[in-house]
């Protein structure tokens, strides 16, 4: 049944929010404060998309990011409605980044202090101070010179606007950061000793790209890491969810959880309407504006006459295990890695063979470590992550792989310092990239929508102002700027930009 849809405000824009990940809350906040009227449309039942929440049995996890960093953007974003960000969470700043296991039994720790780690890395790895303050510094030169022309803006809105000589004179300063060169080729420039080349090399799999295949503009982690900072809620990055929640209910933002927009409809090459299916009810809901908020390569399933994407290669996706254990490892620090064996099998296994790795990467985030209400007294929730290939069909995460897979990553952590792991496991849950595409309508699960393999899906990200329909704009990690918390921020707030200077 279709009920009439409401007549609309002449004085008030109304737009509509399909999805409530952190892009469109982000560009839920930025509209309102500018006195349009918002409704947020949320298939699922909780709000924040990837990045939310499961509980059971006293333990709390995090599903979804685990590191924050790149402050200024949410900073911002709560100045929009005239609050501090400050106020709303108990921000902690990680004293260490990450602790890297390695397959000897060896680790090291990546101090928050670049002085530190500068100072740790000398004493381990001959020669490698000087080299990691060089790769800082030029990590610091491509942020400085790409920030405003790519994450504070759609840079295609932005060289239709400056004109002939402002854009070459952009695309001159971007070009000698010479982005074409591949980030294993800058790491193998910069770095002499191979464990240290590997550590550098998985800041292509925070995009869900190749070392070899990505630009060395992803050198840019290393300035975010040390020199803005690595920080942690208290109470968990979900915190950050029910933070710009309370934003939303100041500005009067609508939320209707449990209602999956199914249809855009347009008439001619203008947005008209939605149509929203809760509780078996399909309704129709007329909008002055669209924000998309769902993934690009997956939104065609909403506008009938889009064609659905060809030749795109996805990011990676992910399997994870949220275990609640007894007792406690000291061998783990907040945030681990336990590095691979052989990283360039791993590599050409996932994007090559488009397998699940057999040695892979793990990231271990035992949030317990800094936070004790994460987890019954001496007990500790760990969020264990592996990066697999985005699957070719729903049918690829079997009930007999998904085990097969989860022996795999516990026997590596057992042999690699976390001893009888599956034994002391009170509490779990695993998400396979099956998840990710049916709770997220992820492009085959993928965690970014496309990977930055190549230049051309590094630099020409869809864009957020939809081409050909008026009134409809995409925002999140699929599209520009790209993924993770941070970024989905500033994504919304461009589309939301865009959309305002187009009412």
């Amino acid at each position: 049944m279709i009920r009439p849809p409401s007549p609309r405000n002449k004085l008030t824009p109304r737009v509509a929010v399909i999805g409530g990940c952190v892009a469109g809350l982000s560009a839920a906040v930025n509209l309102a404060s500018r006195g349009v009227a918002v409704t947020i449309f949320e298939k699922n039942a909780a709000l924040g998309g990837k990045l939310n929440r499961w509980q059971k049995g006293g333990f709390t996890f995090d599903t979804g990011p685990h590191v924050l960093t790149m402050l200024f953007a949410i900073q911002e974003l709560f100045q929009t409605a005239g609050e501090r960000f400050e106020d709303h969470v108990d921000l902690i700043r990680l004293p260490t980044i990450c602790r890297y296991h390695f397959p000897d039994g060896d680790y090291f720790d990546a101090a928050a202090d670049p002085r530190q780690t500068g100072e740790q890395i000398g004493k381990i790895f001959p020669g490698g101070k000087d080299e990691f303050f060089a790769y800082l510094s030029h990590s610091q030169d491509v942020y400085e010179k790409t920030v405003d022309t790519f994450l504070r803006q759609d840079p295609s809105e932005a060289m239709k606007r400056a004109g002939a000589f402002s854009a070459l004179a952009s695309l001159k300063g971007f070009l000698d950061l010479n982005p074409f060169e591949s980030l294993d080729r800058r790491i193998q420039r910069t770095f002499t000793d191979e464990r240290l080349r590997q550590i550098f090399r998985l800041y292509a799999l925070y995009s869900g790209s190749h070392p070899k295949r990505c630009s060395s503009i992803f050198s840019v982690v290393a300035h975010v890491q040390w020199n803005i900072g690595t920080f942690y809620l208290k109470g968990g990055l979900y915190s950050l969810v029910e933070a710009i929640k309370e934003l939303m209910s100041k500005l009067n933002v609508q939320v209707a959880l449990n209602s999956e927009v199914t249809e855009i409809t347009t008439e001619g090459k203008n947005c008209r309407a939605i149509k929203v299916m809760s509780n078996g009810t399909e309704t129709e809901h007329l909008v002055d504006g669209l924000i998309c908020n769902q993934d690009v390569l997956t939104a065609h399933r909403l506008l009938p006459n889009l064609s659905p994407p060809t030749d795109v290669e996805p990011s990676t996706s992910a399997f994870l295990i949220l275990a609640g254990i007894r007792g406690s490892y000291p061998t783990l620090s907040h945030h681990n890695s336990f590095l691979t064996g052989d990283e360039w099998r791993e590599y050409a296994e996932i994007f090559d063979n488009h397998e699940p790795p057999t040695d892979p990467t793990i990231g271990v985030s035992n949030q317990s470590f800094s936070d004790s209400s994460r987890a019954p007294d001496g007990m500790t929730n760990l969020f264990i992550m592996a990066n697999v290939p985005a699957m070719a069909d729903q049918r690829t995460w079997t009930p007999e792989r998904t085990a097969d897979y989860r022996s795999v990553i516990l026997r590596k952590l057992e042999r690699m310092g976390l001893p009888d792991l599956e034994s002391r496991i009170i509490v779990e849950d695993m998400w396979t990239p099956n998840d990710f595409s049916i709770r997220y309508n992820s492009y085959r699960g993928s965690l970014y929508g496309l990977s930055s393999n190549g230049w051309k899906q590094a630099f020409l990200r869809p864009p957020q102002r939809a081409k050909g329909l008026r009134g409809l704009y995409y925002a999140g990690g699929t599209t520009h700027p790209g993924g993770g918390v941070p970024l989905c921020i500033l994504s919304g707030k461009i589309a939301a930009e865009q959309l305002i200077a187009d009412l």
